[in-house]
């Protein structure tokens, strides 16, 4: 069986991340779905983007929570990447689930639990229902506690913690939170880890090779998805028939 491809915030190595076009250019690729990451604005609204301020990717400045959606609308994403990309704009999650509804799988990454952002999974939760993709959603996080917050509003939507180290370290957390993925960075994942992480009957996933013999290294280890900053590395390798 074949591994998930996933595009890096939509194809972070291509375009202008967590933005309509780069999530566009990822799925032109033939790939599974996308990876994303979510905030919560001032007027409480799910903003898609990395970083809790905008000042890296926009020509804007400030902390997310510290904006209205309205004034985050208003700043160009993509200009910083190439002029070519000027006035591509910040998109909210039902933006990007309004887009591409059930054509795809979707990772979406809380950044933060409640206690950074009052009420944000409920409000992630709301969103997935409405636009009927719970089927197609992974949550994942660093931030545990996030985690189990969605897991108390949601017994059986699919979670993944998303680790930095090796995955024996968290398998318990795992199965505490009912969580069936791990997602761990790839440099520290070797066969045994990919053994482990079956024999304890959860998934693996390893994020973000984006060199195409490291690629094709994780195919032939037998992990269950792949996030790549580079989705066209992702389908040239599924279309040579890489096999583990």
């Amino acid at each position: 069986m074949k591994p998930l491809l996933f595009g890096h915030r939509g194809s972070r190595g291509l375009s202008p991340e967590n933005t309509l076009p780069s999530f566009k250019l990822g799925i032109s690729y033939g790939i599974d779905g996308i990876e994303l990451d979510i905030h919560l604005s001032n007027d409480e609204k799910l903003i898609v983007m990395h970083d809790d301020t905008v000042d890296r990717t926009t020509d804007g400045h400030g902390k997310i929570s510290d904006m209205t959606s309205g004034q985050i609308s208003k700043l160009d994403a993509g200009i910083k990447f190439g002029a070519q990309w000027k006035g591509t704009s910040v998109p909210l999650l039902s933006e990007v689930f309004e887009e591409f509804r059930r054509n795809i799988m979707y990772k979406v990454e809380l950044k933060h639990s409640s206690k950074i952002y009052p009420g944000i999974e409920k409000k992630l939760l709301d969103e997935i229902d409405k636009y009927s993709v719970k089927d197609r959603v992974q949550i994942i996080s660093f931030d545990f506690d996030s985690l189990k917050n969605i897991r108390e509003l949601d017994k059986d939507i699919e979670l993944g913690l998303i680790i930095f180290g090796k995955p024996e370290w968290f398998v318990d957390i795992a199965n505490k939170l009912n969580a069936k993925w791990i997602q761990a960075f790839y440099g520290l994942i070797f066969p045994d880890d990919v053994k482990i992480v079956h024999d304890n009957n959860l998934k693996i996933g390893v994020w973000t090779p984006d060199d195409e013999v490291e690629i094709k290294r994780y195919y032939d280890m037998g992990v269950d998805d792949i996030t790549s900053d580079f989705p066209n590395l992702l389908a040239r390798i599924a279309k040579n028939g890489q096999k583990f």
